[in-house]
């Protein structure tokens, strides 16, 4: 191997090798005063441009994306396509049958886990129906089996059909943390909830920003 050897100012001295090559290549050194990169050197480079084309994975996940960042983080929607009944006076779990949309497949059983550590936004709207009159509808958003948030309407005179709607921020450990949602009505007659479209008893969520 051709080598060139330039001694220090000093002491000591740098070796320049050229490996075995077949043919000639060519070395351009830039016409300023600078610093050689290194490739297992610690140096900060500057005024440098990267293009994402040329890396070996230029994919974005949210495991790659720093602290705080929300990225491709979970995002769900689903909805009753068929009422409910519910006694009355007692705290029941919502059914919602159809997905609209489940990003990472986090929705199941009327339940949301999400994978992924953070703060979710809870949405939901839920009809609330009785034959003669509803006295209170109540919406909870449950955190594993504990209410966390909670929108009621109460002393509903003379009411027959009613919409509760609202939403919460919820903090998930990305692992075990459930979000449910459970309703609450006093009346009289038969007590039903939700309707045939994403329009009437919906439930959705999505992660504004990671843990």
């Amino acid at each position: 191997m051709a080598s060139i050897v330039v001694n220090g100012d000093t002491s000591g001295s740098v070796t320049l090798s050229a490996p075995a090559v077949s043919g000639s290549s060519v070395l351009t050194l830039p016409a300023v005063t600078d610093t050689v990169a290194g490739i297992a050197a610690t140096q900060t480079l500057t005024n440098k441009t990267i293009n994402a084309s040329q890396l070996v994975d230029a994919s974005i996940t949210q495991a790659k994306l720093g602290t705080n960042l929300v990225g491709n983080g979970p995002a769900f929607s689903a909805y009753a396509n068929a009422a409910q009944t519910i006694t009355a006076a007692t705290f029941t779990q919502a059914q919602f049958q159809v997905e609209e949309f489940d990003t990472n497949s986090n929705f199941s059983s009327n339940t949301f886990t999400p994978t992924v550590a953070g703060y979710y936004l809870i949405t939901f709207n839920i009809k609330f129906a009785a034959v003669t009159v509803v006295s209170r509808a109540i919406v909870s958003v449950y955190k594993n089996g504990i209410t966390t948030g909670r929108q009621f309407d109460s002393d509903l005179d003379n009411t027959t059909t009613f919409f509760v709607n609202g939403s919460k921020l919820v903090s998930c450990n990305g692992s075990t943390d459930a979000i449910t949602i459970f309703i609450y009505m006093e009346g009289t007659g038969t007590l039903t909830t939700g309707g045939n479209d994403l329009n009437t008893n919906y439930f959705s969520g999505v992660l504004v920003r990671a843990a």
